[in-house]
């Protein structure tokens, strides 16, 4: 008699980061998806792929030699991956590594062409160097010149009512296919075609791009509103294209692992997207990755899916406006030379208080100019960089190297200064990234990521209430009643004008609190002087009453600034 060996049915997500790649493992045990284990090693893109493979290779001997999977052959190297037994039913494989993709974009007007498409590419790590407006009046050779000196990679068309006007389109369509078909090019660019659908054809036609011509519905689906998931499956196209000629030896991998790789942001945002439909409380989903170089914002509210990803240049005015938030005192030049010598090692960890205030500072800034570039972007977002974040959005998602060596204290103290919420919102931190794992396997086994994150895979970092309220400094806004169950003494607290109090939760209990404001405090049950009972989970900082005012009112005198600085991160938990 022979046994039948029960093998829980596995799913892998790699990612291809900046500085790291990272795999996570999923398994199936009692009917129930949940997180079985990750890895990590330093990420080689660079040279002809043979350190790029040995890379991928030892993530996957790793997370082999750690969990019951198959993942590499007897020789312990990279194979089909279907024929080994006990391997992964699938792998997803994201990728936000490698510079950012030349993109142009050309459409029949700046607001129901042009700003619709470059929403569209944000998520796509691309970079638009060249924005051809067809109402410019440009004629035929004049716009063939700019789209000859830009050096894109991508081009993507739009704009235009189907039905509509034809002849601007087929201009431009023309001068695409000189493009495509004249310059010699190592890598062959992508042409994605999102406009008028009466001339999408004559477009393929014309282009003869072959496999490399993406055509997709109209963007635009009605005068001055636009779809963008009606392009997305031709831009994961386009994006895979070009990364498989650029990134020598990831067409191999992708080969044996049968897979398709797509942007990590474009993943990240899948899940921001789903947990913002399925929320109940009628709020929006915000996610803010911290990384050493970048800052990606992505935000899902009313069904609506917005991202950007922003790299912020160092200059005088900037690097002056992020010492003003620095809790040290340190002097312009000392701060000017730490955060350039940090662009050239983005992953030094700060040695010393004073390096750590500067980290900090830097941050908040750059997580100031993200969400500000998202306002741009989408000004539907809701952001006023001087009142902070206007929309309702929860919960509030932090991830990212720079909040993931913080500690909770501080990177919550560093998203509360940047982003500045209003109301009562919950902040979590994605430490493992799940977001990014989560949203490439999605697709393939939906009930996935909704079992993984009913585990509570994230970490909640703090309940926050913002007290908005017109009165002077010092004056009492708000009194709150601390419920922590029969055992417990209720406990009383008097938030004044100014004030940012940290209230402590219990372990695997919850709290509850009564927030009784004044009449013209608003904290965001609906209407000033409107309070009520508020239950919240226990949390890593637990709950953070803020009554500092909209905007942030800093002191002007330096030592007072930093004091105040030091002191609000004290509150916070030291």
């Amino acid at each position: 008699m022979v046994l039948e060996v029960n093998v829980p049915k596995t799913y892998l997500s790699l990612d291809i980061g900046k500085s790291q790649t990272q795999a996570w493992l999923f398994a199936q045990r009692n009917g129930t998806w949940a997180l079985q284990g990750a890895s990590r090693v330093p990420t080689a893109i660079e040279g002809d792929g043979t350190e790029f493979r040995k890379s991928i290779q030892t993530l996957l001997s790793q997370m082999e030699q750690s969990y019951e999977i198959r993942l590499l052959d007897d020789r312990g190297q990279i194979t089909n991956i279907r024929r080994l037994e006990g391997a992964p039913a699938f792998i997803g494989l994201t990728l936000s590594a490698g510079k950012p993709i030349r993109t142009a974009v050309i459409g029949l007007s700046e607001a129901y062409s042009i700003a619709p498409l470059r929403r569209l590419v944000s998520l796509f790590n691309c970079e638009v160097v060249l924005e051809v407006n067809l109402q410019d009046n440009l004629n035929a050779t004049a716009q063939l010149e700019r789209l000859l000196m830009s050096d894109v990679e991508l081009y993507i068309i739009g704009g235009g009512a189907n039905g509509g006007a034809q002849k601007a389109l087929k201009v431009a369509i023309e001068n695409l296919r000189l493009v495509y078909h004249l310059i010699p090019r190592a890598v062959r660019p992508q042409v994605v075609y999102c406009g008028n659908q009466e001339l999408a054809e004559y477009a393929q036609r014309e282009i003869e791009a072959g496999l490399d011509m993406h055509l997709a519905s109209n963007i635009q689906t009605n005068p001055g509103e636009e779809d963008p998931t009606l392009v997305w499956k031709a831009m994961l196209k386009a994006f895979e294209r070009l990364r498989l000629q650029q990134i020598a030896g990831l067409a191999e991998i992708v080969s044996d692992l049968h897979t398709c790789v797509i942007p990590g942001d474009f993943s990240a945002g899948r899940m921001v997207r789903f947990l913002e439909r399925s929320s109940e409380n009628g709020k929006g989903v915000l996610l803010l990755r911290v990384d050493a170089d970048t800052v990606c914002v992505i935000a899902a509210r009313d069904q609506k899916l917005s991202g950007i990803s922003h790299r912020l240049q160092a200059d005088d005015a900037v690097l002056e406006t992020a010492r003003g938030l620095s809790s040290q005192l340190t002097d312009s030049n000392s701060f000017a030379t730490y955060i350039y010598n940090r662009t050239l090692f983005p992953d030094y960890i700060p040695a010393t208080l004073e390096d750590l205030s500067i980290e900090q500072a830097w941050a908040r800034v750059r997580i100031r100019e993200a969400l500000s570039a998202l306002q741009k972007l989408d000004p539907d977002f809701g952001y006023n960089p001087s009142l902070g974040l206007l929309g309702a959005y929860e919960p509030i998602i932090l991830s990212g190297s720079e909040i993931q060596r913080a500690l909770p204290h501080q990177g919550l103290m560093i998203a509360l200064d940047s982003i500045l919420p209003h109301g009562i919102t919950t902040v979590l931190q994605d430490e493992q990234q799940l977001l990014t794992a989560l949203g490439s396997l999605a697709p393939i086994e939906p009930l996935l990521p909704v079992q993984v994150m009913d585990e509570e895979v994230f970490t909640n970092l703090a309940t926050v209430v913002t007290v908005d309220a017109p009165a002077a400094a010092g004056q009492k806004v708000l009194q709150v009643e601390v419920n922590e169950g029969e055992q417990m003494p209720r406990l009383y607290h008097k938030i004044q004008v100014g004030d940012l109090k940290r209230i402590e939760t219990l372990a695997n209990s919850k709290t509850e609190l009564y927030l009784d404001p004044e009449d013209e405090s608003d904290v965001g049950m609906g209407i000033p002087g409107l309070g009520g009972w508020v239950g919240v989970m226990d949390s890593e900082v637990g709950v953070v009453i803020d009554a500092r005012g909209r905007p942030l009112n800093l002191p002007v005198d330096e030592n007072a600034r930093a004091e105040a600085l030091r002191n609000w991160l004290w509150e916070l938990g030291g």
